[in-house]
């Protein structure tokens, strides 16, 4: 019997420890031709999303992801181009990040920040997605009348940090261990 009890706790413990502890890490082109776009003129020169100044309008670049293996995302990565700035007098575009509908930051680019290359980095507390993870820069305020707006090129990039979806094989040995637990129950009865 403590032989039997024994292999159950082992089987128990490689289900639980080596299927989801493990950090993983994915990349996707983000933002990308199949990001979904709300500004002004969305596509500019096949390579560029614009003119995003607009906070009323809803201005956005979101997309989803599946299949990604991930059952917990903990830390997002975003890097991409802001290749058009017209911005003046002070104005700025105010983003927020948000992570299958969590806020997960921001960050704001001024007529100052002219163009070049965004670096969004955050970890945050686990948000669980099963393997499917929605990534969405939103504008939060309005630009004036007269005062710019800036335009994003694509590809970027996405890294999506976190745990592995718990493997099949790993499931399926938690149920074998589950059933010899319940067997062992019915001997004793």
């Amino acid at each position: 019997m403590k032989i039997a009890s024994g292999f159950i706790a082992a089987i128990l413990c490689v289900a639980f420890g080596s299927g989801v502890a493990s950090a993983d890490s994915v990349t996707v082109d983000y933002p990308s031709a199949d990001s979904t776009v709300v500004a002004s003129h969305p596509v500019i020169d096949g390579d560029e999303f614009g003119y995003f100044w607009s906070g009323t309008r809803g201005d956005r670049i979101t997309e989803t992801f599946t299949g990604t293996g991930l059952y917990d995302v903990s830390s997002l990565d975003l890097t991409f181009e802001v290749t058009r700035n017209v911005l003046n007098r002070g104005a700025y575009v105010d983003w927020n990040v948000f992570l299958n509908g969590t806020s997960v930051g921001g960050f704001i680019w001024s007529e100052f920040d002219g163009t070049g290359t965004v670096n969004f980095v955050r970890s945050f507390s686990p948000i669980v997605g099963n393997g499917t993870y929605t990534i969405s820069m939103e504008v939060a305020n309005t630009v004036a009348d007269g005062y710019g707006s800036i335009a994003i090129g694509f590809p970027g990039s996405a890294t999506l940090t976190g745990r592995a979806v718990p493997e099949p094989v790993m499931l399926s040995m938690f149920g074998v261990g589950i059933l010899g637990v319940w067997l062992r129950r019915r001997r004793k009865a």
